[in-house]
């Protein structure tokens, strides 16, 4: 009976209630990295804004460091060009469903506004332009007509060029039969009349818009890709599918004023898909993409820059395509621009005034794959001193690659600065070839600070495949830093960790090599640096290993005495991948996991301390050949997973049908009667004990506490393993006085095994008032073991168990990641130490302890989404950090007073947005839409009064992530977290959220005419015919702050 009432549910008081609201809340904030899959890019000189777009729709608008807006295409489909409207903060996107959205940037956001749809094949708009009063959109089709569109409006206007008309003023001598899609469209500078018009089949027509007729007509033989005017508006240029550019004249005849030049011909070349012409006053530039060689460098991704003169030539070798670029004029006139060249995987500024064109570092939109990132590890209260020294070592690292410049984008407004503090927080990313980056993610801005290279360290003896010997035409320049091939894959960072205070940095790579450097630590130019190997499985004689060797310490070692500099080398043997590492700098030991044993290094005197073989009995050769060794076979696997499904159903029938026969019915309760039951375990089968990775080390752990007795306090080393294994270890340290002189001596103190022999993911030594131990520890201490299946708390020395949760029993989830964070109220009186823990569902639970209530439980990464349920990490403030995608980290928060937010706003000239009536007309027709619904609603509350005033207060709660003590709240990752400063309802108030990476169905909160009519319908218990019900959808309108518009094939009158 005891048992029962404390497995029985408790619901927190309103006081406990009212606290978590104040505590705990989830939300998605900002987004650090570069873009994931771009696809078109746009710049507004005016107000110095940049706009990036994705394949999913997503929009981009950054300014300033600090200054960021984010939107998300309602509708599917993938933005194919943007373009601003200059200096009034609006934008408009052209998705590849041919529909056309327009953006404002409003109090802080980024929203859609107005939306068009384009149906039928002839109206796929393949170009637009906007014409220089701000006033009208040119969209060109591949039906060859181009319409014009009233940017205050967004509505079509009558005016249209049909290709028919442009066809009839044609010469015989130009007769085509089709010119085929309108490829580009460009007002002629000083005469907004004059519109230059691109066909495919080469035709280009100068029209004259005043007198509704061809002007001039120039053709070319070749596919036409590009067009460019000069700044003059006397001269322009175009671009062809051979490889070749033309330049023509407007004013003299309707031939090139040259032959068109091919510059890497004159064998076959590729397309010239864009051209500039730049004008500066050292000579004139010409930029164009693409245009290489067919036969040698057609996989190569170019941009080149080629002067007038011939002194500037040079061809831009990116690793990744390019998919636009965009020239930045300098702010004098006298020296050549900034050259901004959007790849598919990261974003370049060229100085086109340095001599060697050397790029220019930019504040944010970072690269973070350049190489693949294999971990991450957050630092929270890092010293102003050593921010410092990182980053002037960071300068000192950069000075021979980037150009002295500074980043033009300077748009924008931060309205929230980050306060100043004598700490800050670093975010530690480990990377493929070998490198850890230092990241600023103090703020929104994702600044790169330093970069710490193990390659240079060791010499691979892996063949290298031999450089080819460019030729010197054409004159290729490497530029750009992402690079996703390794040289070695055994340079991988598999765990990294950084001590704040003394500036230690200890890197763990694949090919079991432990790194300690140090800043400020003095070491000899001259002197080799001191490697240590350590056996792990040195009491196993009958070990063999198969995989690969270690890596071999070079020569000569870096001389950079600016930077991090290495004391010692710990190289584990058999050379597996670490699989946990812990450091303490007072104790001056690490300690690292591998898949075969543990071992405890002292590395001030680079001793080892201990070293324990994990490896079952049966398995001495196997274990940890590879970073993914599984080491099961798939028709094993196949065949224990059916009969664990046959042994379930064998179970569950013999049980329900004991429960049948021996039924009695319970004391005071009637059959069928609602009775309190505890919640469902499910049954766990428990692993194998010869599971040959069931030795893996999972986690370690250094902390001062009482192992043996109450009496003596000691350092102790804790190993957790696959198998549900927990290793304590005690360790006897020498006096302060003789450190360097004595050694450190430890034995194996006690060892736990789980029941289920489920995975151990952390060990945590805490104090009486459940906080991970500390110079503030309050005795007695406590030991959390949390694995994939419970959390379980023990006392010590004791180990008698406290309390326990079993997760996967309840709910079936697994547990991925722990932490412990701090929680605190916005004003700071009130704050508390849970633990927080990642499940396998993506689901992020915030537990207190020893009691294991939830406070939050919040759908942070999609089920899905393996990759970023793998790389999340917790911060010791209630935030985390996981891999939306590749390239880009989703910043969360889990408490209500640690939150990045995108305070911002874009300040605008006056009276550069005029009111239209159709807004007017729009706005008076929601009030009356919405008064009707209003009257609707009030007799629905008042039949079911009672009942929606709980779902109210209970959809309230879920949403600020409360969900009632052990009940689970709602988890729908799209749902429960609107869009950050960009929202697709318009005029409405905007959230201060985080975007989510997910397309949100907004129809949920739509009022439509329909559901108004309908609900009426169900009230008065009337039907109406099928024909009526079609009618009424067919007239119904969408009451939305974003006005849409379908234009069909046939000419229409649309409504004002």
């Amino acid at each position: 009976m005891l048992k029962f009432i404390r497995g029985k549910a408790q619901q927190p008081s309103a006081d406990r209630q009212k606290l978590q609201k104040e505590l705990f809340a989830f939300r998605k904030t900002v987004h650090h990295g570069f873009p994931n899959k771009p696809t078109a890019l746009a710049w507004d000189p005016e107000l110095k804004l940049l706009a990036i777009s994705t394949t999913n729709g997503t929009l981009k608008v950054i300014g300033k460091p600090g200054v960021e807006f984010y939107g998300q295409h309602h509708a599917d489909g993938t933005v194919i060009k943007i373009l601003f409207v200059p200096n009034q903060g609006r934008l408009i996107t052209l998705c590849d469903n041919n529909s056309l959205h327009l953006w404002e940037i409003n109090d802080g956001c980024l929203a859609e506004v107005k939306s068009q749809v384009f149906e039928g094949k002839l109206k796929k708009i393949s170009a637009m332009c906007i014409d220089s009063s701000k006033e009208l959109l040119l969209l060109g089709t591949e039906g060859g007509n181009v319409y014009f569109l009233n940017l205050k409006t967004f509505q079509m206007l009558d005016s249209i060029i049909y290709v028919d008309i442009v066809m009839q003023n044609l010469p015989s001598s130009y007769k085509i039969t089709n010119p085929g899609a309108v490829e580009a469209i460009a007002e002629q500078p000083g005469n907004p009349n004059h519109i230059l018009i691109g066909y495919t089949r080469g035709l280009i027509v100068l029209w004259d818009n005043s007198n509704p007729s061809n002007k001039k007509i120039f053709m070319n033989p070749q596919q036409l890709e590009c067009l460019c005017w000069f700044s003059n508006g006397t001269k322009f240029a175009s671009s062809h599918n051979d490889g070749s550019y033309a330049f023509w004249d407007v004013e003299s005849e309707d031939k090139p004023v040259e032959e068109p030049t091919t510059l890497y011909g004159p064998f076959p070349c590729k397309p010239i898909t864009k051209l500039l012409w730049v004008e500066t006053e050292r000579e004139d530039l010409i930029i164009f993409s693409g245009g290489m060689p067919r036969a040698s460098y057609s996989e190569k991704y170019t941009v080149t820059v080629y002067g007038s003169n011939g002194k500037t030539h040079a061809v831009l070798d990116f690793t990744s395509k390019v998919i636009d670029f965009i020239y930045l004029e300098s702010e004098t006139t006298s020296e050549p621009g900034i050259l901004l060249v959007l790849a598919e995987e990261e974003l370049i500024a060229v100085d086109l005034n340095n001599e060697d064109m050397k790029m220019i570092l930019l504040p944010y939109l970072a690269s973070l794959h350049a190489s693949a990132v294999t971990c991450s590890y957050h630092v929270s209260n890092v010293p102003k001193q050593l921010h410092e020294s990182l980053k002037e070592a960071g300068l000192r690292q950069m000075q021979d690659f980037y150009s002295d410049r500074k980043w033009p984008t300077l748009g924008g407004r931060v309205l929230q600065e980050v306060e100043e503090s004598d700490t800050c927080e670093l975010l530690l990313t480990g990377h493929e070839d070998g490198t850890v980056r230092f990241w600023d993610c103090t703020g929104v801005a994702f600044a790169s600070l330093y970069k710490f290279s193990s390659a240079p360290l060791f010499t691979s003896d892996l063949p290298v495949s031999p450089n080819e010997e460019e030729d010197e035409w054409p004159p290729f320049k490497k530029i750009g830093t992402f690079d996703p091939y390794s040289d070695d894959p055994r340079l991988a960072v598999k765990k990294v960790w950084l001590c704040p205070k003394s500036g230690t940095l200890v890197v763990a790579g694949t090919a079991g090599h432990v790194i300690v450097a140090t800043f400020g630590e003095e070491v000899s130019v001259d002197s080799q640096i001191p490697v240590r190997t350590v056996n792990i499985v040195s009491d196993r004689d009958n070990f063999v290993w198969k995989g690969y060797e270690a890596l071999t310490l070079t020569k000569q070692p870096p001389t950079d005495s600016s930077s991090l500099q290495v004391s010692s080398i710990l190289q584990l043997h058999p050379p597996a991948s670490v699989t946990a590492l812990c450091c303490s700098t007072e104790l001056g030991l690490i300690a690292v996991g591998t898949a075969h044993g543990l071992a405890l290094y002292d590395y001030i005197r680079m001793q080892p301390v201990v070293t324990k073989c994990t490896l079952n009995s049966n398995d001495l050769s196997s274990a940890g050949e590879g970073p993914i060794s599984r080491r099961k076979s798939l028709k094993k696997s196949l065949r224990e997973s059916f009969r664990r499904l046959r042994r379930g159903r064998t179970t569950k029938g013999s049980s329900s049908e004991e429960k049948r026969g021996h039924a009695s019915p319970i004391k005071g309760h009637t059959i069928g009667s609602p009775i309190e039951t505890r919640p469902v375990e499910r049954q766990i089968e428990a692993r194998p004990v010869d599971d040959s990775m069931g030795g893996t080390v999972r986690c370690v752990h250094l902390a001062n506490t009482f192992l043996i007795s109450m009496q003596n306090i000691s350092p102790t080393f804790w190993a957790g393993t696959n198998n549900g294994t927990v290793y304590a270890f005690t360790i006897s340290m020498p006096p302060r006085q003789k450190r360097r002189e004595e050694n450190v001596h430890s034995q194996l103190g006690k060892e736990i095994q789980l029941k289920h022999r489920a995975p151990v993911l952390s060990v945590t030594v805490i104090d009486s008032n459940n906080v991970p131990l500390n110079k503030d520890s309050v005795v007695p201490h406590r030991v959390l073991i949390c694995s994939e299946e419970q959390f379980k708390v023990f006392t010590l020395p004791g180990l008698k168990p406290m309390g326990k949760l079993k997760l996967t029993a309840h709910e079936g989830c697994r547990v991925r990641k722990t932490n412990f964070a701090k929680f605190s109220t916005g004003d700071k009186r009130t704050s508390e130490t849970c633990l927080v823990c990642l499940t396998n569902l993506g689901d992020c639970l915030v537990l207190n302890v020893p009691e294991f209530r939830r406070q939050l439980n919040a759908a942070v990464v999609p089920p899905e989404d393996v990759h970023g349920i793998y790389s999340l990490t917790f911060t010791s403030h209630g935030e985390a950090f996981y891999l939306h995608s590749s390239s880009e980290y989703q910043r969360i928060s889990l408490s209500t007073s640690k939150v990045t937010p995108l305070a911002c706003k874009l300040d605008l000239p006056e009276s550069v947005r005029e009111k239209e009536e159709s807004d007017e007309v729009a706005e008076d027709e929601t009030s009356e839409n919405e008064e009707d619904v209003k009257d609707v609603k009030e007799e629905e509350d008042g039949e079911g009064e009672g009942k929606d005033n709980d779902d109210e207060d209970n959809d309230k709660e879920m949403k600020n992530g409360f969900d009632g003590g052990e009940t689970k709240g709602e988890k729908n990752v799209d749902d429960d977290v609107p869009l950050a400063n960009g929202s697709l309802l318009g005029k409405l108030k905007p959230v201060e959220n985080g975007v989510d990476e997910n397309k949100l169905d907004f129809s949920i909160g739509d009022i439509t005419v329909d559901s108004v009519k309908e609900h009426i319908t169900n009230i008065n218990h009337t039907s109406e015919d099928n024909s009526e019900q079609e009618e009424v959808k067919s007239s119904s309108v969408v009451i939305k702050s974003t006005t849409t518009t379908t234009i069909t094939e046939t000419n229409v009158t649309l409504p004002a």
